[in-house]
């Protein structure tokens, strides 16, 4: 029985093929021409009359080089001549043109700006600068390099704004020296009396500050109002608002045995808020050599004070 089956199969199978082969002939045939239809004609004899002449000899072509030109010329559209439309759109195309330039130099002129000014910084919101803080002079009074950097000064305004600050200096200590008063309560002790003077002060402080507007300009002076001036103050003792005392004490230390100097600072500083409020700063401090800044005082030291200095 399964013999049967493969049979019919393989039959099947042999006129499944048998069959698509002669579809293939039959199309073949139909589709292609035979071979007679493709035939060359025979050639025609020539007429008795049409004598064929002899070629001519032929042509040597030589190529052509660039310095030869050619027949042909192509018209070039500037030959050609402009209408008043035409016209007018050269012209619109030239100051286009002559506009785009200035444009790039001015970006160029621009971007240089930026990256002169701007490098490096990153600029806060005008909000934030009213808490900055920028200390406007050094230890020895001249513009510091945090407000130089901050306000961009360049050399002649550092020069002009040293010397404003150098001077007002040299004015305030000699309005203090005109006025303090020396006291000795008890032995190896002196005391300092610093009173205020604030009218004089004040002249001084409008005198600094015409000179800074002048070297800043407006812009950049209230700048400096709104990140200095209150270190500035503290700087230049408040102008003369200030009433200061210093006090000296030599002694000897029993655990050391050196000899000692006690230094106390105090200064009584009226509210800038409330006239009825004073507010009472002091620093006090055990040294072996007489501070720096007390140097100014020397003449109303006594002996046993200035024997701390450096030179001795």
């Amino acid at each position: 029985m399964r013999e049967t089956d493969i049979s019919r199969k393989c039959a099947g199978t042999l006129l499944g093929v048998a069959l698509l082969v002669g579809i293939s002939v039959w199309t073949a045939w139909r589709v292609y021409p035979s071979a007679s239809q493709f035939r060359p004609l025979p050639s025609a004899a020539p007429a008795p009359g049409n004598v064929p002449r002899p070629a001519a000899p032929p042509v040597e072509r030589r190529p052509v080089t660039s310095g030869q030109p050619l027949a042909f010329q192509p018209v070039r559209s500037d030959s050609l001549p402009l209408t008043g439309a035409g016209e007018a759109l050269e012209r619109r195309a030239f100051q286009l043109e002559m506009e785009n330039v200035r444009l790039r130099s001015r970006l160029e002129d621009m971007l240089n700006w930026i990256l002169d000014n701007v490098r490096g910084t990153f600029p806060l919101p005008e909000a934030q600068m009213a808490n900055l803080r920028v200390s406007p002079v050094d230890e020895d009074m001249a513009v510091s390099a945090d407000l130089a950097e901050l306000l961009r000064l360049n050399d002649r305004e550092l020069e002009r704004l040293d010397t404003a600050f150098i001077g007002t200096r040299s004015v305030l200590q000699d309005l203090e020296l005109e006025n303090i008063f020396v006291q000795e309560p008890a032995e190896n002790q002196v005391v300092l009396n610093i009173p205020p003077y604030a009218e004089e002060g004040q002249l001084v402080r409008e005198e600094l500050y015409r000179e800074l507007k002048t070297t800043l300009g407006t812009a950049r002076f209230d700048r400096f109002l709104q990140v200095a001036e209150t270190g500035l103050a503290e700087k230049f003792e408040h102008f003369g608002e200030v009433e200061r005392t210093l006090l000296f004490e030599a002694f000897h230390n029993d655990d050391s045995g050196d000899s000692q100097l006690f230094v106390r600072d105090q200064r009584v500083v009226p509210s800038p808020d409330d006239p009825l409020r004073q507010d009472i700063t002091a620093s006090e401090r055990i040294v072996t050599e007489l501070p720096k800044e007390y140097y100014p005082y020397w003449n109303w030291l006594p002996e046993y004070v200035t024997r701390f200095s450096r030179s001795n």
